[in-house]
């Protein structure tokens, strides 16, 4: 069981920091990402979306709390 679950670990992370450009360059909240992760029936999506933005964060100051970019910080 132990095995399996490392499995998963990794897997999620593999897929983790291959979409964290793509997800850094579209500042996409955790939320959306998960969205289209789930919408790509990627397994475990939710996990993915958590690894990727606590491993990848945006920069705060491109975000409020909701993880939406202030478009006044965006045109600097």
């Amino acid at each position: 069981m132990h095995v399996t679950q490392l499995r998963q670990i990794l897997r999620d992370a593999e897929v983790a920091n291959a979409i964290s450009v793509v997800v850094r360059q579209h500042r996409l909240t955790e939320e959306r990402t998960e969205r289209a992760l789930a919408e790509l029936h990627v397994p475990r999506a939710a996990n993915v979306a958590r690894i990727t933005h606590r491993a990848f964060p945006v920069h705060p100051l491109l975000c409020n709390y909701q993880g939406q970019l202030w478009s006044e910080v965006a045109q600097l």
